[in-house]
This record gives C-alpha cells, sequence and structure tokens, in this order.
C-alpha cells in the first residue's frame, strides 16, 4: 500500500485549516434553514445523450461559463476549482504554464477531457496542454464527470471525465466585445458574433490574452478561435460543425531559460437524428491536431500528434421504464516526438447499456464496454449505478465500476530527461462511490460523496525508466458542496470542500473554495471569494498549505455597456505552487483587473 505522507514528515494541522473548517460547518448549519427549486439541468456526459440531471447516477457537475465569468473567473482551471474532488493547478509556473487535474485523488493523467463529443486526452495526448491557458470565453457548458466511467468514455477515464461543449447561438444575432487589463501587464480581449435564425445557429469568437505575470521572466501569450454552426434540416434531423484553435507561448525559468509553444486545433462534424419513433443517435466525426515545442539550454523537444475519430451514440426508448442505449467508436492516432519516436495506435470499440426507471423517484443504469487497443489487446469495463429520490427532497445516489489506463508513449519510449519501458502495462481500477443531495426548505443544497478507488499495477514514471507497482494503490475521500441564497437571490453563496485520505502524488488533505454574493441593486454585483489548499507536496518536496481572498464586482451602466473588476490574492499572501529539487514555483501575489464589456 502506498501512503500519502513522505516516510518521516508528519503532517500538522495548522491552526488556519481549522478555522477554515469550523467556518465550513458554522456556515453550513446556519445555511440550513431555506434550495431553490430550480428547473432540472440537462447533463450530456454521464451517458453520452442529454438527460435530466436528476436521472444520472453517477456524481456529475455542470457549471455555467456566464455565471462564472459574471464572478471574474475567466479560466478554465479556476472553474474547476469551483468542482468537489477536483483540484486543478500547475506545477510548472504562473498564467499560460502547462496545468495539472487532480480528479478524486488521482493525477493528471487519469481523467479524460472531451471537447465537442471527440476523446482529447488518452495515452498519447497529455491533458496539461490544453489546460495550459484554456478561457471559458467560446464555451458554452462544462460538466465534471467524476469517478471511474471507462464503460461509457473508455480509458484513462479513471478520475473522471472532464466534458466541454463550444458555445452554442441562440436568440436574435449580436456582437459581443470584452477587455480586461491590469497587474502583470496582463491584457486580454475576446469578440464574439451568435444568434440563430430560421433553423440555423451560429457563433464565432476570437480572442487574445498576455500577461507578464508576477514572476520573473514568465511572459505569456495566446490567440484563440472558436466556431460553431447549426442547422435544423428537419424536425428529425440537425447537422452541424465546430471548429477551436489555440495558439500559446509560455516562458519559465526550470534549471535554466524555457519556452513552450502549443498550437492545436479541432475540428468536427456531427449530425443528431431521431431515426424512428423513440430512437435518437448523434453521429460525430472529428480531427485534432496538436504540436508542442519546448526549447531550453539542453535544446529543442517537440512533439507531434494527429488524431481522426469516428462515433456514435444511440438510445432507444423501449417502453415508459426502459430505455437501451448503444454507441461504438474509432480512433486513429499519429505520435512523434523529437528523440526519435514515431508511431501510429488504431483504437475501437464499442458500449451496450440499460437504464431503468420504474418511477419518477427511483432509476438504476448498467453499461458494459469492449474496446480493443492496437498496443495492449482487448479491455472490458463496466459501471453499474442507482439513485432514489428517497423523500422528494433527499436523493441517495451510488454507482461502482471498473476502468483502465494504458502507459503513455512517454512512458514507452522515453523522454529528453529519461528512459521509457516499452514492456509496461496497463493499470486497472475498481471504484465505487455513495452520495447523499438534500434540500433544505426552499433555498438550499447541501450534498455530500463517499468515493474509494483501487488501482492496481500502478505506472510509476519517475525516477524513469517508468515500472508497473506491484499490488493495489488507493484514493479515497469526501466530497462537500453547499450553495443557496437569501432575501430573494440578493444574497447568493457557494462552497466546494474536499477531504482526501488517499491520494497519488501526496496531494492535498483538504481544499475548499467559497463564495459570497451581494446584489443590493438589480445592476450591481459585489463578491467575495475565498480558496483554501492544504499542505502537500506533490510528489517534490513539502509545501506549506495557504488561504487566498479575492474580490469582484461588476456594474451594468447601461443596457450594452458593463463594467467589471476583481482583486486576486486580496492580502497578498506569499505560497508555493511547486518545489521539485530546489526549484521553485512561487505563486503570483496581489493582483487588479477592471475591463469592460460591450454588445450591440
Amino acid at each position: 500500500m502506498q501512503h500519502k505522507t513522505p516516510s518521516g514528515i508528519t503532517r500538522t494541522r495548522t491552526t488556519r485549516r481549522r478555522l477554515l473548517l469550523a467556518a465550513t460547518l458554522t456556515f453550513a448549519s446556519h445555511a440550513a434553514g431555506e434550495v431553490e427549486s430550480e428547473l432540472d439541468p440537462l447533463v450530456v456526459s454521464a451517458l453520452r445523450t442529454p438527460l435530466p440531471a436528476s436521472e444520472t447516477t453517477s456524481a456529475v457537475t455542470r457549471l455555467d461559463p456566464l455565471e462564472l465569468e459574471s464572478r471574474g473567473i475567466l479560466d478554465l482551471r479556476d472553474a474547476l476549482n469551483e468542482v468537489p474532488g477536483v483540484i486543478a493547478t500547475s506545477t510548472a509556473g504562473q498564467t499560460g504554464a502547462i496545468g495539472s487535474v487532480f480528479v478524486r485523488g488521482t493525477t493528471t493523467a487519469y481523467s479524460q477531457l472531451v471537447v465537442d463529443g471527440i476523446r482529447l486526452s488518452d495515452a498519447t495526448a497529455p491533458l496539461g496542454n490544453f489546460f495550459a491557458g484554456a478561457r471559458l470565453d467560446d464555451l458554452g457548458a462544462i460538466e465534471v464527470l467524476r469517478g471511474p466511467q471507462a464503460a461509457i468514455h473508455g480509458g484513462e477515464s479513471v478520475g473522471g471525465v472532464i466534458w466541454l461543449q463550444t458555445a452554442r447561438g441562440e436568440g436574435d444575432p449580436r456582437t459581443r466585445l470584452r477587455l480586461e487589463g491590469g497587474s502583470f501587464d496582463t491584457f486580454d480581449t475576446h469578440l464574439s458574433h451568435s444568434g440563430a435564425k430560421d433553423g440555423v445557429s451560429w457563433f464565432a469568437g476570437v480572442g487574445y490574452g498576455g500577461t507578464h505575470n508576477d514572476a520573473a521572466d514568465q511572459d505569456y501569450d495566446q490567440s484563440r478561435a472558436a466556431l460553431r454552426l447549426e442547422w435544423e434540416a428537419t424536425d428529425n434531423l440537425t447537422l452541424g460543425m465546430t471548429f477551436r484553435s489555440v495558439d500559446s507561448r509560455f516562458d519559465y525559468p526550470f534549471f535554466g531559460a524555457n519556452t513552450d509553444r502549443i498550437d492545436a486545433t479541432l475540428a468536427t462534424v456531427f449530425a443528431d437524428a431521431r431515426i424512428a419513433p423513440g430512437w435518437n443517435a448523434r453521429f460525430t466525426a472529428g480531427h485534432y491536431a496538436e504540436s508542442y515545442d519546448n526549447d531550453s539550454i539542453w535544446g529543442n523537444y517537440g512533439t507531434d500528434l494527429e488524431r481522426t475519430v469516428v462515433n456514435t451514440d444511440h438510445v432507444i426508448e423501449v417502453n415508459g421504464c426502459h430505455k437501451l442505449l448503444a454507441g461504438a467508436y474509432f480512433e486513429h492516432t499519429d505520435f512523434r516526438n523529437t528523440i526519435g519516436t514515431d508511431a501510429a495506435r488504431d483504437r475501437f470499440g464499442g458500449y451496450l447499456g440499460w437504464q431503468w426507471q420504474p418511477s419518477d423517484r427511483f432509476v438504476a443504469d448498467a453499461v458494459v464496454r469492449w474496446e480493443d487497443d492496437q498496443s495492449y489487446g482487448d479491455e472490458f469495463t463496466w459501471r453499474t449505478g442507482a439513485a432514489w429520490n428517497a423523500t422528494g427532497t433527499t436523493r441517495i445516489r451510488g454507482g461502482i465500476g471498473r476502468a483502465f489506463r494504458t502507459p503513455t508513449y512517454l512512458d514507452l519510449f522515453g523522454t529528453a530527461f529519461g528512459a521509457g519501458n516499452p514492456n509496461l502495462g496497463a493499470e486497472t481500477s475498481i471504484g465505487w462511490d455513495l452520495g447523499i443531495e438534500q434540500r433544505i426548505g426552499e433555498h438550499h443544497t447541501v450534498s455530500v460523496t463517499w468515493f474509494e478507488n483501487s488501482i492496481e499495477d500502478r505506472i510509476r514514471s519517475f525516477p524513469t525508466p517508468p515500472v508497473n507497482l506491484p499490488g493495489e494503490t488507493p484514493t479515497r475521500g469526501l466530497e462537500t458542496a453547499l450553495q443557496g441564497e437569501w432575501c430573494d437571490g440578493q444574497w447568493r453563496y457557494r462552497l466546494a470542500w474536499t477531504f482526501l485520505d488517499e491520494s497519488l502524488q501526496d496531494q492535498p488533505d483538504h481544499t475548499a473554495t467559497a463564495s459570497l454574493d451581494w446584489r443590493p441593486v438589480e445592476k450591481l454585483l459585489l463578491g467575495i471569494g475565498a480558496s483554501y489548499v492544504d499542505e502537500r507536496s506533490w510528489g517534490g518536496r513539502p509545501l506549506d498549505d495557504y488561504l487566498l481572498l479575492r474580490l469582484y464586482g461588476s456594474y451594468q451602466l447601461t443596457e450594452r455597456v458593463r463594467l467589471h473588476g476583481r482583486i486576486e490574492n486580496l492580502a497578498d499572501t506569499g505560497y508555493q505552487l511547486s518545489n521539485f529539487g530546489g526549484s521553485v514555483v512561487e505563486g503570483p501575489g496581489l493582483g487588479a483587473f477592471a475591463g469592460v464589456t460591450l454588445e450591440f
């Protein structure tokens, strides 16, 4: 068994953390007076088909990019920290550095990224490159699906799945321009045009951002573009396409001067069809290309990846209680790097599932999947779960499933920093969770979920060469979320807290985010937010805990002009993002930013 903390290190429970947790519990007890009965939102990621959130048996959180923007949250990494069970950060540097996403105590390689229905991350495409500077401007929906999800989404979804969709145009045509600038010579802008008319909808956006960061030699700039077109050809057929591109550059000092350059594009075409009464299907084809280059005092290291994907998902309503699920996919990936790796890989497979809903209060589902990896042969995965609305205000949900993760090409063939191991085997895992969601009165909701996962034959990548560790490696912990409002929505709050009893790579025992909004009049929004990260090391040297505070606000000056501002790290707290081998990466200090949004 792998223990969470390094040998000989006793982790203290600091006064700051006690105060934070005490405040959390006090906040929850005072809130237990009144959850607003909102419309049941649709969730797509759980079964790759739209269904009400109350019919999902998995733990899933849906985020609204526009609501996040109103609170000054513009980066995808910051947005994901609003989700219990998720830690989104960077151990490589400040804004623009390659990102890390830790879901339920696993590391970045154990979660899958799906954009516009296409899997972008797997054993050959690292999730961290996409998160280097991903913004929310051109996203219409963000869903975080937690737990082993390989039965629906395939390999590398051990910790969970991050599901993103390009924004969809709707309503009267409008043009929107957002400008923001502030500390560290930061400037960011985004221009979009969207709308819908006569069965055609469109969204087109372009953006640019740059900053010198609050650290020496950490310049960053990025340009991005996104497009989505849809045509309702008939009542039973909708056709569409998406396109996304990003070009970014990040300088950072890591044992000398380094420059990372990422250039990526994703294009998809899709069709939503009603093939017969009760039979709905989606067909998607996509191509993803990513080029990564690192220039340093040791020379150049780069990778080039191209992936073509075709997949389809079907839902057949047998009767009022039963639905059949089915899907299939094919992927072809070409991967090359500057140290001689030149490999192609095909993956294909399919799944079958069943959903049973005998009443409005109970739903159960089960899914099995077979897929073939050209390098490793067959893998069978499965998941089953159930959800019970026990009292109308109390919902109990649980599930269990099997997942797997294949070695990355970097593990197999090596990098500029060490040799690979072509004899590595795939990891497998069994994970389960049990959660309860409680509505308290009409305006507050609290949810608590306990999860456990056992990873067998875990791959240890460093020190090189990588090896499969014998036995099982556990992750387990508790996810808690609380949200609600007072005074007819004049005051709103959100809180997410994660406790990790066991994790990979020495993650923090406790992390929490919270925010409180006040809208004294319709045009004005004022808010305060906080985030806490406990002691950790990420596999390097131990790091102290920290608490960050932020202020944000906006004012609707006219119907078409909105002013906004924010202050990050209000107390100018000093903290470290990582410390590997004595190379310390500091987090940013106090920063102030302001801007304007124009609509016309």
